[in-house]
């Protein structure tokens, strides 16, 4: 292979080596995720694994902080970013994240427990919000989408990491093999570079060059590059009067990118999806399924993995729109067809003893609701959170994106169980499938496409109105 082909086909540069060791925050955050899942029934059905006993409104609060700590911790590293740059503020972050797991392998009681959910909550919240951002500002335009993609795929295979750990050991033995993940991931992204835009912000051109050129190789014109990122962040390099951040807010490119980012993830936790990875096994407990519930929840786990794989494959050919809109659009269909199920199931009378006989229907429709999710829903948001701000504000805004998120995963894990119990699992899962539907609208009508255009094409689109979203889906 000459130079000139290894140039013009960046698969074959260290940036996919950047991107896949960036995202072993991802599957840190996965299993943060998957843990409470195989954890739960053990530790509310104390068979002797733990010295203590914890309620099931304890575990609740367990489950759900973790959620509250990526929410508080989202402002916090957007500014911390913002000056340390991406690289070091993922390193930063590994250290809450490993004390957080320290304390729930080790808890005496439901304060320690509690505690360390936060802490690990802390670093889902920081590796949820930055391992995109250090993508996005790493990896070329060509491949972007399927790098971002391996965001979500790690969650997934961190999640399915923790289901089959859980249902083949203890609790204690979960936790330990969950908790040497994030300091793994330390020691392998010590290595790793700063991002060229991180380090032109800061006026040092020649280790902008540099990185390019590590991640590019070593051929690759990186002085074009760091002028495109120069210029694309002149307002904020030096020469030039930096803006403050509320008129960087104001900018028509950076209100369309907050509505568009904050409708997102308003309706990726609104869709009810991590409730159902944070409580699978006990939904189907509950929905009488033909199979042992823990299996169910390994093949939950294994299809958001293949969903992941297939969205990483065509993302970058169809864009983020039609990945965005069949997602939603299967997640309705398959929430409402879970929802129906367990409304007949709830009933009286004949009709729930004939349903009850239909056990593959809750696995065949979670399976649809996940897989789906995992192809558009999960992972297109967290990868044009790191392609759709402008430098200036990617810091702060992201973090409000964020926290957005995290904040309305807490609010709802700690109410799905009071919504099961009050109003039941079908009229909760109808819900569900409604805010997918209202998810497929705000697609279509708000929504830009950011394939294949660099970061300054996106702002230029977003500051000229975003008609260019409305071209067509599968053109280029």
């Amino acid at each position: 292979m000459d130079i000139s082909s290894s140039v013009q086909k960046p698969f074959y540069t260290k940036q996919y080596v950047a991107a896949v060791i960036a995202t072993l925050g991802a599957f840190s955050i996965g299993t943060i995720f998957g843990w409470s899942s195989q954890a739960e029934p053990r530790i509310l059905n104390n068979n002797g694994e733990i010295d203590y006993n914890i309620d099931r409104e304890e575990f609740a609060w367990a489950v759900a902080l973790m959620g509250l700590g990526g929410a508080i911790i989202s402002i916090p590293a957007g500014l911390v970013v913002k000056r340390l740059g991406a690289r070091r503020t993922l390193l930063f972050f590994v250290a809450p994240t490993t004390v957080g797991w320290v304390l729930i392998i080790w808890f005496r009681n439901a304060g320690m427990l509690l505690v360390g959910r936060l802490l690990t909550g802390f670093g889902a919240g920081a590796f949820c919000m930055v391992v995109p951002i250090y993508i996005g500002e790493t990896v070329s335009a060509e491949i972007r989408g399927t790098a971002g993609s391996l965001f979500q795929q790690m969650i997934n295979l961190g999640i399915l990491y923790a289901y089959l750990i859980g249902m083949a050991s203890s609790v204690f033995t979960l936790s330990i093999l969950c908790g040497i993940v994030p300091i793994v991931y330390g020691a392998l992204f010590f290595f790793m570079p700063d991002t060229p835009t991180y380090l032109v912000l800061r006026n040092d051109a020649p280790k902008a060059v540099a990185s390019i050129k590590w991640l590019r190789g070593a051929h690759f014109d990186a002085t074009a590059e760091v002028d495109e990122i120069r210029n694309h962040c002149q307002p904020t390099v030096a020469g030039y009067k930096k803006p403050s951040m509320w008129h960087s807010f104001r900018q028509p490119a950076t209100v369309r990118a907050l509505i568009t980012m904050l409708g997102l993830m308003f309706f990726l936790q609104m869709s009810g999806v991590n409730t159902v990875l944070f409580y699978t096994t006990s939904i189907f407990q509950s929905a009488n399924v033909v199979i042992e519930p823990e299996l169910a929840t390994i093949i939950i786990g294994a299809m958001q993995v293949f969903g992941t794989l297939v969205s990483s494959v065509i993302v970058d050919r169809a864009g983020r729109r039609v990945l965005l809109m069949v997602s939603g659009g299967a997640m309705m269909v398959s929430a409402l067809a879970f929802g129906i199920y367990l409304l007949l199931l709830e009933s009286d009378g004949d009709v729930a003893s004939q349903v009850a006989q239909l056990g593959w229907i809750p696995v065949a429709a979670l399976c649809v609701y996940v897989t789906l999710f995992s192809v558009g829903l999960g992972p297109v948001p967290w990868l044009m959170l790191g392609e759709i701000f402008a430098s200036d504000v990617k810091g702060p805004a992201s973090a409000l994106a964020n926290m957005t998120s995290f904040g309305l995963s807490f609010v709802l894990s700690r109410l799905f169980p009071l919504a099961w119990d009050s109003i039941g699992g079908g009229p909760t899962f109808i819900i569900f499938a409604g805010f997918c539907l209202l998810a497929v609208v705000f697609v279509v009508l708000v929504v830009p496409e950011t394939k294949g255009k660099s970061l300054g094409e996106v702002q230029i689109m977003l500051a000229s109105g975003g008609r260019k979203a409305a071209a067509p889906m599968f053109g280029k």
